[in-house]
């Protein structure tokens, strides 16, 4: 072979080598999604890579992947992801350049023990959540002196599920038709969707230490909705420091429960948790990616993966990802799903702080019938300009959010939103706002969000005057048989500063007009000071000056019906003035004047002469303080512009208030003094349930006309149960002048009737209650003559009348129910204990209705 030749094969040869090896070099790329079994819901950062290789990437938020491979011939593409079976598709020529679709099922099997005899092996997470723990004070939120951000949230609600039969309802038919003109919403399953609510909120949050205050100033607020009208109370509530949680605390309250953060110190007794091999970078910082999930099914805890910084920074809590535990047991809460990305800030000594820059909240509401449409809420919250470790004056956190003047003005400007949004809206996000202005100017849209107004804030609107409240429309009792009343109040549209409210009554039977009035001003919205005046002349009953009650319009409306007892006829002028010294310390002082004439008979001092009954009245002058303090309770202002606590924590609540009766000012005829004292808190006791309770007692220091001794507070409706009352005690059945109670409610949560399976299937909950009454009357107030009320055709009976606790033995209830029966029905079973007679009720079953997650 010559030369020539010999060199030519070898060029070709080595030709042929360098194609070969430019074939073999040559990559492809992987395409695909990552979806949920039979939902087809996308899962984001879940785990892709191919079998028996390191090669692999995690989903994005929509689930989707991408990954470049030298060759994808014989090779097995593998997805995972914590709570799902794996899944596994083989590539070849048919399928690799096309998108590929992996589709993961809920695991349905419990991993078996597995018991690793070598003394020297350790899950090698525990050592990374050790130091998580070491460096858990340093990286926490709490270590900073104070910080502040602005806030952007995002916040929408919609309802999807939109078949046929959901179409075929009036009232969406008529909102489909408004939606004519737009652009169709969808789901990321391309179903369509119908927005009912959307708001837009920019603000800022202050935070400031020990003690502990957060503060958010709500600078704007865009709010449309498909319901109650009340722009101020919502904008106050769907701002972002509502829908905050701290995972270095070990528990948080979400959805009035307790849950269990995947790094509480006792992280080894809740969770099991995997290490994956390789870190992850977020934003620049390298993490160890960390999946967990519950050890036992029962714990209120999530499933999910967390990002953990390596020792450069502290071993922090860069990010974390999980869905809700699906055994938490959550009325109505098909699906939750939680993101949080932390932002490293730059503290004193050169130590770093960690605070929320993007959070992320979705929560489903799960399907109740097949003809009932799905709710979903998105909340997108995003943080910026942090600053830390520059507080204000104490003063500025008094309030937990407080409403710019400005709020609700110019808030359809679009060049503001567009200067706060992070982030920009897409052209369907845009077009939400005039989605739910055309669906609620539709007549049968606008009755039913009439009704719900009407329902939740218990008054018909008419612009800036509102007639109600809706449940004091009519009564029946013993002194006026049919009531009817008719009363207004004016709401924020009249005015900011100043309310008004009033009323006009009249029964049938004593044909008597009964009428009052109230004005109030707010001196302060900021640091809440008002103050206020009003007048009465109207039927009231002894012991409800006594009574452990609040505000709500219903048990509030519930006291004029039925057997009075021991009813009188008042006129009330009072003036008060209330103030908010700092946070959680509220002060209120009133004077008040008033007239009584009893309805009963009743002799101040001695005994009916000749047994013939006689009604002294009352007139007095008197001086009240009460001082109430509580951090844990947090209020917002209503359209009427009132306070109403819309949350609470585990920190209990302290009151204390005087009353003084002033002699011989304004024709004044008696005089005493009273102190109470009260003590209320909800504890959230982790699994074993959550325990309300209301502790309260007081003493009546002198004499004391009959009207204003203490009478255990009893429910005078039947079959339904009061939560504030002995439920089986008559109200009006007993009378003391020193007094102490105890009202116990504690929900076990599941806990219980959770281990039988069809009533865990069921969401039936267990109740246990309890309800102590100590009591006595001293000889100084039993001197007096009284006698109740006798009804129509009547005789006089002993047994009617208020008598005095022994001071050596309480009156007891004790009960337990079941709540949670078709998710707003509860039972009770109370049983008397104590002080049993012939006329007494010593056992009842109640009933009560409530819906609550």
């Amino acid at each position: 072979m010559s030369k020539t030749i010999k060199k030519l094969l070898i060029l070709l040869f080595s030709t042929c080598l360098t194609l070969l090896s430019a074939s073999v070099h040559a990559q492809f790329t992987i395409k695909g999604q990552v979806v949920e079994q039979g939902s087809n819901l996308p899962v984001p950062f879940a785990s892709v890579y191919f079998e028996g290789t390191t090669i692999g990437t995690l989903t994005n938020n929509n689930g989707l992947f991408s990954i470049t491979i030298d060759d994808y011939k014989g090779k097995t593409l593998v997805a995972k992801f914590t709570g799902y079976e794996h899944c596994t598709k083989k590539l070849n020529n048919s399928n690799y350049n096309k998108k590929i679709i992996l589709k993961l099922k809920e695991s349905s099997t419990e991993l078996e023990e597995v018991v690793i005899k070598s003394k020297k092996w350790e899950n090698p997470a525990w050592e990374i959540l050790r130091n998580v723990q070491k460096h858990k004070d340093d990286n926490d939120t709490r270590d900073l002196k104070s910080y502040e951000y602005k806030s952007y949230t995002k916040s929408d609600i919609w309802v999807g599920n939109v078949n046929e039969n959901f179409k075929k309802k009036k009232v969406v038919s008529d909102i489909l038709d408004s939606f004519e003109d737009f652009e169709p919403i969808t789901d990321e399953r391309g179903q369509p969707v119908i927005p009912i609510f959307s708001s837009e909120v920019s603000s800022t949050i202050y935070y400031i230490k020990n003690p502990d205050a957060k503060t958010e100033l709500i600078e704007k607020s865009r709010i449309r909705s498909v319901g109650p009208d009340d722009s101020e109370m919502i904008s106050q509530i769907v701002g972002s420091s509502f829908i905050d949680f701290n995972l270095y605390q070990n528990s948080f309250i979400f959805f009035g429960k307790q849950f269990i953060s995947p790094i509480t110190s006792e992280w080894r007794n809740y969770y099991d948790y995997t290490l994956q091999p390789k870190k992850i970078s977020i934003d620049g910082i390298d993490c160890h990616k960390i999946d967990f999930e519950p050890r036992r099914e029962e714990d209120l805890a999530f499933t999910g993966t967390m990002y953990i910084a390596d020792s450069a920074h502290q071993f922090a809590l860069v990010k974390w990802d999980a869905k809700l535990n699906k055994e938490a047991n959550i009325n109505f809460i098909d699906s939750v799903h939680l993101m949080q990305v932390y932002e490293p800030i730059l503290k004193e000594n050169q130590k770093t702080g960690w605070l929320p820059k993007k959070q992320d909240f979705i929560i489903s509401i799960g399907k109740i019938a097949d003809k009932w449409a799905k709710v979903k809420l998105n909340i997108k919250i995003r943080n910026s300009d942090f600053i830390v470790n520059q507080p204000k004056a104490r003063k500025f956190y008094d309030q937990p959010v407080i409403m710019d003047p400005d709020a609700l003005n110019g808030v359809n400007d679009e060049k503001y939103w567009e200067t706060q949004r992070p982030e920009q809206l897409t052209t369907k996000d845009q077009q939400i706002f005039s989605m739910i202005d055309s669906a609620e100017s539709t007549p049968r849209v606008k009755i039913i969000s009439s009704v719900g107004d009407m329902i939740t804030s218990g008054h018909k609107k008419f612009g800036p005057i509102e007639l109600g409240p809706i449940p004091f429309l009519y009564a029946f009792n013993s002194v006026e048989d049919h009531r009817f009343q008719l009363g207004f109040q004016t709401n924020n549209e009249f005015s900011k500063k100043w309310s008004f409210n009033g009323f006009l009554a009249y029964g049938t039977k004593d044909k008597e007009f009964k009428y009052g009035g109230q004005a109030r001003y707010i001196i302060n919205r900021k640091h809440w000071a008002l103050i206020g005046a009003s007048y009465y002349n109207d039927l009231r009953r002894v012991s409800v000056n006594q009574a452990n009650f609040n505000s709500r319009p219903l048990f509030l409306a519930a006291l004029r019906w039925g057997d009075m007892r021991y009813p009188y006829m008042e006129k009330n002028a009072s003036i008060w003035y209330e103030k908010d010294i700092t946070r959680g310390f509220n002060v209120m002082t009133k004077l008040t004047h008033r007239i009584i004439d009893p309805l009963f008979p009743y002799k101040q001092e001695g005994d009916f002469e000749n047994n013939t009954p006689v009604y002294d009245q009352l007139v007095g002058t008197e001086a009240y303080v009460k001082l109430t303090y509580g951090l844990g309770h947090r209020y917002v202002t209503n359209r009427a512009n009132y306070r109403k606590l819309v949350a609470q924590d585990n920190r209990p609540r302290i009151s204390f208030d005087y009353t003084i009766g002033i002699p011989n000012v304004l024709n004044s005829n008696y005089s005493y003094q009273q102190i109470r004292l009260g003590l209320d808190q909800k504890a959230n006791i982790g699994k074993f349930g959550t325990s309300s309770y209301v502790l309260q007692g007081g003493f009546i220091l002198t004499e004391a006309p009959f009207p204003f001794l203490a009478m255990p507070f009893g429910n005078n409706v039947p079959l339904l149960y009061n939560r504030y009352a002995f439920n089986l005690m008559d109200l009006g059945e007993f009378v003391g002048d020193r007094w102490a109670s105890l009202q116990l409610m504690h929900r076990f949560d599941g806990n219980i009737l959770n281990r039988i399976p069809l009533i865990k299937k069921l969401g039936w909950r267990t109740v246990g209650i309890c309800n102590i009454m100590y009591g006595d009357l001293s000889s100084k107030n039993a001197n007096q003559a009284v006698r109740p009320q006798l009804l129509d055709g009547e005789q006089y009976d002993p047994n009617r009348e208020a008598k005095a606790l022994d001071p050596s033995t309480p009156y007891v209830e004790i009960g337990t129910g079941v709540e949670n029966i078709f998710k707003v029905l509860r039972v009770y079973t109370i049983w008397r204990t104590t002080y049993h007679t012939p006329t007494s009720n010593n056992f009842g079953v109640y009933v009560a209705f409530g819906v609550s997650f």
